[in-house]
């Protein structure tokens, strides 16, 4: 066992080059030195980005200039130049805890059984804020993506499998990526604390999805995982839409509605 194996970040960026600096800072901070970052200007028409970019110069820094090709495959593009044993996706504008890498690597090499290692996480930018993420299981991960996308994984798990899929144009390859390394089993080991700094902006492209196109992604997961999806029955209580709609003014305002005539309708009985 490696005590200081190296690891990959890999920062696929398009038009965030305003930012990318405080992303890249917050990998020289950690307390774990063994690291590359693999910067993917995913063909960025904005001028300052490509400046930014362009000035870049660190020896534990690769630059991989593509035209624009989406996140998945530029993500694809990243991890198949990559040398480490782990792998971090980083997006240009987010940044990692001090400590999230040196802990994530030290279960990993613990624990053969976890394959990807997760964490809360803290919100800023245009919304302040946390997402606590519950305890694993494939039965909630089929339902509801319940893993940050910047989650610690090892490489040869990545290339068990096809990568990130580029189909999932419009978001969301994330969550298709995780079902790719665990249908074929393993746990999530997740820290207990936010580990991982997601900017809210306006106009980001998960903030402006809309019902149809989740409807059209989830659908896609499911064509893309069908063989897992037929091993387990999908429990709509623990479905995200269902408590959205459970948690909505009108369920609770007809829950209400509904009391006295259950308790006249009782008392008829």
């Amino acid at each position: 066992m490696n005590s200081n194996p190296l690891i990959s970040i890999i920062v696929p960026c398009f038009n965030d080059g305003k930012y990318i600096n405080e992303c890249i800072n917050s990998i020289h901070l950690q307390n774990y030195e063994n690291y590359e970052i693999i910067i993917v200007n995913d063909g960025s028409t904005d001028k300052k980005t490509n400046e930014i970019i362009d000035a870049i110069s660190h020896n534990k820094i690769k630059v991989i200039q593509t035209q624009n090709q989406g996140p998945a495959k530029a993500r694809n593009l990243a991890i198949k130049n990559s040398c480490g044993k782990y792998i971090l996706p980083l997006d240009a504008d987010d940044k990692a805890g001090k400590v999230f890498i040196r802990e994530a690597i030290e279960i990993l090499e613990q624990k053969p059984n976890i394959k990807i290692v997760n964490c809360d996480v803290k919100l800023f930018g245009t919304k302040k804020g946390y997402i606590k993420y519950g305890a694993y299981s494939i039965q909630k991960m089929i339902c509801e993506n319940i893993i940050v996308s910047a989650s610690v994984f090892r490489r040869e798990d990545f290339d068990k499998t096809k990568g990130y899929n580029p189909n999932m144009k419009e978001g969301l390859e994330d969550w298709d990526f995780w079902l790719s390394i665990l249908e074929k089993g393993g746990d999530v080991y997740k820290i207990d604390k936010p580990e991982i700094f997601y900017r809210v902006k306006k106009g980001s492209r998960n903030n402006s999805l809309t019902s149809e196109n989740l409807k059209r992604l989830r659908y896609q997961i499911y064509t893309n995982h069908k063989a897992l999806y037929s091993k387990y029955l999908l429990d709509p209580s623990i479905s995200f839409e269902y408590q959205l709609i459970k948690n909505s003014k009108e369920y609770r305002l007809g829950k209400i509605l509904l009391t006295p005539i259950r308790f006249i309708y009782k008392l008829w009985m």
